[in-house]
């Protein structure tokens, strides 16, 4: 374990409490952040740190809000790690619609609980804990209570940051590039102690991004799969299927890229520096997954897959579409189909596997104040493959 994992006991929390009454307190390493007071009649929100975006610039600098108090059926989390992903970038500069600002993004949250609810039962303090691309849902509905909550059949899912959220003082759910996070405890994930905080960061989207589907082929071993786009979602992609047994084929416009491809255990590497390089692969894999989030010649791709075989769709372009050539597919006889992350109890599943399986995402950790800049390589492929920034330097 990290020397910056410090976990704390119930015992030094109530201490710290003890001077504000029945409180409980948030931790940040050498320092006492905030102390929080649940009182009979009312209660005191959060402070805490983060960086946000002001504009559809997307230009990321520190910013002091608050979160909610700490409810019944809540956890306090001590953010430790947050990594970056690409529809973060999306998001914050207006891809994907016209946002709310300030907003502070992320959705690869990992952590210390700090503190917890009265009637929270799956999680004490101290644990190490994970929170992804979602916060909350309805509860009710039959998507919710059959482990999808995605797909909230109400649509009240409340995505991590950006959306609607009554319970936050800023009026939308703020994101992980920050100290603290306060969230329903349903949507937090155990993380396991035989991996590390920050490799386990990235599982909480890239990782049940590219799982979801991949488990839903239900690829075995020997089986000739396909993945397009080699960036934080397509590396864990390859990874995966590798540890599923597949031969994967991975397709990549970064020349740059491919020893570090063969490395994470592909059969082959393609450099798609031209459609033609598709042609001698044409009808060869039983499987593709696409993590290209921009706009690209889809049926070209598919054509590479067997007829009846299936092609995922997991990368979200600017404005959430894709142009798709209907004669394309209709020859190639290819089966499409998109993913959307996946719900939380195969959430959890995915960290557990990762950690079991020692398939484990490529990092760079890096300060806050390097953001800006990570998100300008990321958009020009230059991240090797996941960063992730030290919620210590916030």
């Amino acid at each position: 374990m990290q020397d910056n994992e410090k976990q704390f006991t119930r015992r030094e929390v109530l201490q710290h409490s003890a001077a504000v009454g029945a409180g409980i307190a948030l931790l940040q390493p050498a320092e006492l952040l905030a102390q929080v007071q649940q009182a009979e009649g009312g209660s005191m929100n959060i402070p805490t740190r983060g960086y946000a975006a002001r504009d559809a610039s997307g230009f990321l600098s520190p910013w002091e809000f608050e979160r909610r108090s700490v409810g019944d059926s809540d956890i306090l989390i001590e953010i430790k790690y947050a990594s970056i992903c690409h529809s973060d970038i999306h998001q914050l500069r207006g891809d994907w619609g016209k946002q709310q600002y300030p907003q502070v993004p992320g959705h690869e949250i990992v952590g210390i609980v700090a503190a917890v609810g009265k009637n929270v039962t799956k999680f004490k303090v101290g644990d190490r804990a994970g929170v992804g691309c979602m916060v909350n849902s309805c509860m009710t509905c039959h998507s919710c209570t059959h482990g999808e909550e995605q797909f909230c059949d109400n649509h009240e899912t409340v995505f991590t940051y950006g959306y609607p959220e009554q319970s936050s003082p800023t009026g939308i759910s703020q994101g992980g590039y920050s100290t603290n996070i306060v969230v329903r405890d349903h949507f937090a994930v155990h993380i396991p102690d035989n991996i590390s905080l920050q490799e386990a960061a990235p599982l909480l989207c890239a990782g049940i991004t590219t799982y979801s589907p991949i488990m839903k082929a239900e690829i075995k071993k020997g089986d000739k799969v396909g993945v397009a786009g080699i960036g934080g979602l397509g590396h864990m992609a390859v990874k995966l299927a590798v540890s599923k047994g597949a031969e994967v084929y991975a397709f990549t416009t970064s020349p740059g890229k491919a020893q570090d491809i063969m490395g994470f255990g592909a059969k082959e590497v393609i450099v798609v520096d031209d459609l033609s390089k598709l042609a001698p692969y044409k009808g060869l894999l039983d499987y593709m997954i696409s993590t290209i989030p921009v706009q690209f010649d889809l049926a070209a791709y598919a054509s590479v897959v067997k007829p009846n075989g299936f092609f995922t769709q997991v990368g979200m372009p600017k404005g959430f579409e894709v142009t798709l050539s209907n004669i394309g597919l209709a020859i190639s006889r290819v089966n499409f189909n998109a993913s959307l992350i996946g719900g939380i109890p195969e959430t959890q599943e995915v960290v557990s596997y990762c950690a079991d399986n020692k398939v484990l995402p490529q990092i760079q950790i890096i300060k806050a104040e390097q953001v800006n800049e990570a998100w300008d390589k990321v958009v020009k492929k230059e991240a090797r493959y996941r960063y992730v920034i030290d919620a210590l330097t916030i």
